[in-house]
């Protein structure tokens, strides 16, 4: 049986089309950058013209799933979400125009979710686990072993949210830089890693990243999906991201188209979890949220 979930984040929309059995065959795992959450730190209210980018985006998802005969849809909304004051007229627009109905999930479901994802997963064979998920609006650290999550922190950082609080110059000037490294640091005062976790990255920065590192020309799932890279390669990948203007970062192979504007901030905040936490490499996860979803629906 055909089952389909979305996740609608700050950057990107995302919709997994996976075929239920004793796991989760993909048939479709697709994103789309509708940056939903700009100007929303600014404002406090999602744009019009951000709602309108993702509203067009969702009805295509909808026709995508009709095509495929999804049987249901599980659709989740993260941080911009949980943090506009207009989310509820967006929410109701979504079931007006494109008839699916969106759960605002608090920073813990998504955690959870994210867990999910990486538990199920027979690529990472692996205990205890330490899991990162940064996203446009909020990141999520997370521990946990085979049996359960055992703690997590939700932290309203991301890499729309930071660019647009520090970021005014392109290529960003060094005292932007650090005055977004300070701001960094107060969220990173509780200790996680312990001996023993690995580390697993996921989220469109980290998944960008890789691709960087593999020199892709096309995103390719299954070269990034259990790909490693060590903080050493990360600080090379973010020194060059940083002395690079926009335009120039548009042309280099494995950034998404959408994402050169902020993919420096989020191999920054990498970089300072990493560092922060004594994690040398980073192994990295394509799955997350939407995967965490239909596992905790099926299985």
């Amino acid at each position: 049986m055909k089952y389909a979930s979305l996740d609608i984040g700050t950057n990107t929309i995302l919709l997994l089309i996976g075929d239920i059995d004793r796991d989760i065959q993909d048939i479709l795992d697709i994103s789309s950058i509708t940056r939903l959450g700009e100007g929303l730190k600014e404002h406090g209210y999602l744009l019009d013209t951000a709602m309108g980018r993702t509203i067009e985006v969702l009805k295509g998802y909808r026709n995508i799933a009709k095509a495929h005969s999804v049987k249901d849809i599980y659709c989740v909304g993260t941080s911009a979400l949980r943090e506009a004051k207009n989310s509820l007229e967006f929410l109701e627009m979504v079931k007006r125009e494109c008839g699916i109905s969106v759960h605002v999930i608090s920073g813990q479901q998504e955690a959870y979710y994210t867990y999910l994802s990486v538990k199920k997963d027979s690529v990472f064979k692996i205990d205890p686990l330490f899991i990162v998920d940064i996203g446009g609006g909020s990141s999520e650290i997370i521990i946990g072993d085979r049996k359960k999550m055992t703690d997590y922190v939700s932290m309203p950082i991301g890499t729309v949210k930071l660019t647009e609080m520090f970021i005014k110059h392109d290529p960003p000037l060094e005292d932007e830089i650090n005055s977004m490294k300070s701001y960094i640091g107060t969220f990173l005062d509780k200790y996680f890693a312990r001996a023993g976790h690995i580390f697993i990255g996921t989220g469109g920065t980290i998944t960008n990243l890789a691709s960087i590192m593999l020199g892709l020309e096309v995103f390719d799932k299954g070269r990034i999906h259990g790909f490693s890279f060590s903080l050493h390669e990360l600080r090379d990948i973010t020194a060059k991201l940083k002395g690079i203007d926009t335009s120039e970062r548009e042309k280099m192979r494995g950034i998404e188209k959408g994402r050169e504007d902020i993919i420096t901030q989020g191999a920054i905040l990498l970089e300072e979890i990493m560092s922060h936490y004594t994690l040398s490499d980073c192994v990295v996860s394509t799955k997350g949220v939407r995967y965490g979803v239909l596992y905790e629906h099926f299985f």
